[in-house]
């Protein structure tokens, strides 16, 4: 028979229709992930099946030269299924029903002369209604069945499933493509030490962490070729090449050289001819293709409202959008900031206001999976009376005072930098005392930072940053981490003064009362602190305690 391959985008399977294979050949496809269909090849759905991967792929081009497209839809396909159980169903039915008449027939009494011939007949008797129990159970799970493979290929077509599916795609082809630079990345650096094998190591070498080993250094570049350790490959991170663990440890081990050498000779370059059949390649191109079919298939069932262009003053349903998020990844509308059309006397949970007084609230929502006809873009005058009571409630709303952020001079940071280590000498005191009744060890106060704005901005990103900004309360105290340190330092020493750049201490000595550091860039103009700072300061040595 003719052998050949198909691919459905719908349910991103491959299908061979091979007929039957031999057993080791059967083993072989088993281990690869393809599953035979003994019974879909009696209705031609395919011998056997796998969901996509480029090297799934190359197994199906191996008995096919195309891979064709897969005539039979998954509504086909579904409804073939259907179909199926009906006919298990309607056996079952048949076989219930034979089972209750021949039950039926049969006498409800025993009384035979024989005992033993009477408890025999009565356990037949049993056994038959038995089974016409059984067969009615087995009818009831194939109808049940019939109906969730019918509803379970429904809603994989519906066009909010498809654009979920779409996302996920995308998130694929992002992590594809971050594979994929990775591997140029890794593949231009083994070209590098293949250049230079001596100057890379004598580079590495040179480093603090290995403090000039260069044996330490030629074995940590060798991890690197190989792609194993900490410096795995983005490619194939658990399975490196066999060359690297037969030659490494022979007796005669090859020079750095021949490693990168041999890793170039049996990769293919970015950009490069072969790089078209690499897995990598070949899953970005299949990616792209089911986005781009998806896209279509979506278009064709009236399309999205994720994939209009929102903007603030538009309308959805009828409410009047008043803000437009998109996501930094796609670009496309993600949520909407709407108003409701109407005063209401709850908030949000359902719970009445103190007052009784309704409130116009606010509320998002996710459109991304919403049909586009629940979006109607704002008229000229609509837009335009929309802008002009942005416009007046921003000019009405109370101006937010702004904290100044000074960059202090040597003096008012070594002044304020004194301040800080004394209020937290005196809290380490009062812990030590008040934990052991004495003060042990002793108290080492940090020191002023000197730094350029790129250092400090490099080191000041995210949560759990080293570096940031902090306000300065009058007397010089600095507010605390703590998301209620500011309420708390208000409520102490009043309305904040400034703020200043900052970061973790070196001081301390090993306790958790470590001073903070005060930043100075020295590439940007300094300025002198606010006379507020130091108003509350009447001795070098205060008595308040940071909260």
């Amino acid at each position: 028979m003719e052998q050949y391959a198909t691919y459905s985008p719908e349910d991103n399977k491959l299908r061979l229709y091979i007929g039957r294979v031999p057993r080791d050949e059967y083993l072989k496809l088993k281990s690869q992930g393809w599953k035979a269909l003994f019974k879909q090849r009696e209705a031609g759905g395919g011998d056997f099946v796998a969901t996509w991967t480029p090297e799934r792929r190359n197994t199906a081009l191996t008995y096919s030269d195309i891979i064709y497209d897969e005539d039979m839809g998954p509504e086909e396909r579904a409804a073939d299924r259907a179909e199926r159980f009906a006919g298990y169903r309607d056996k079952r039915q048949d076989e219930a029903i034979g089972h209750a008449d021949r039950y039926e027939s049969q006498p409800t009494a025993h009384g035979f002369q024989s005992e033993k011939r009477a408890e025999k007949a009565a356990a037949r008797h049993d056994r038959i209604g038995t089974r016409a129990t059984d067969a009615w159970d087995k009818a009831e799970y194939w109808t049940r069945r019939t109906a969730a493979v019918i509803s379970h290929a429904l809603y994989k077509s519906r066009p909010d499933v498809r654009m979920g599916r779409i996302k996920v795609l995308e998130s694929d082809l992002r992590a594809a493509e971050k594979t994929q630079e990775q591997y140029a990345s890794h593949f231009l650096r083994v070209q590098e030490i293949a250049a230079d094998p001596e100057g890379a190591i004598t580079a590495i070498a040179a480093t603090r962490a290995y403090g000039g080993d260069a044996n330490r250094a030629k074995k940590d570049l060798i991890d690197i070729i190989a792609g194993y350790g900490k410096h795995a490959h983005p490619c194939n991170p658990e399975a490196p090449h066999a060359y690297y663990f037969e030659h490494q440890k022979g007796e005669n081990p090859p020079s750095l050289a021949d490693y990168a050498a041999h890793y170039l000779s049996t990769h293919h370059a970015p950009d490069s001819e072969g790089w078209e059949t690499t897995s990598i390649s070949t899953t970005i191109r299949h990616l792209k293709l089911r986005i781009a079919y998806e896209n279509q298939m979506l278009e064709a069932q009236g399309g999205r409202a994720g994939n209009l262009e929102m903007i603030p003053g538009g309308f959805l349903g009828s409410r009047q959008i008043q803000k437009v998020n998109k996501s930094s990844k796609t670009g496309r509308v993600v949520s909407v900031l709407v108003q409701d059309n109407k005063p209401s006397f709850t908030n949000h949970y359902g719970n009445p206001f103190p007052d009784g007084i309704g409130r116009i609230l606010s509320h998002t929502i996710e459109v991304e999976r919403l049909a586009a006809d629940v979006y109607r873009p704002p008229t000229e005058e609509e837009l335009a009376e929309f802008l002009a009571k942005r416009k007046a409630a921003k000019a009405a709303a109370p101006k937010a005072e702004t904290i100044p952020l000074i960059n202090p001079t040597d003096e008012d940071a070594q002044r304020l930098q004194s301040l800080w280590n004394s209020h937290e000498k005196e809290e380490w005191e009062e812990s030590e005392i008040r934990r052991h009744g004495r003060c042990d060890g002793e108290f080492k106060p940090s020191t002023i930072l000197r730094t350029t704005q790129a250092t400090y901005s490099a080191n000041s990103k995210g949560s759990y940053c080293a570096a940031g900004t902090r306000q300065v309360f009058p007397g010089g105290h600095e507010c605390g981490l703590h998301y209620t340190s500011l309420d708390k330092g208000r409520s102490k020493y009043g309305q904040e003064v400034c703020q200043v750049r900052r970061t973790r201490g070196d001081g301390g000595d090993g306790h958790y009362h470590v001073p903070s550091r005060v930043i100075i860039l020295t590439d940007k103009p300094q300025k002198p602190l606010h006379s507020a700072v130091w108003d509350a300061v009447k001795t070098p040595s205060l008595q308040l305690v940071t909260a």
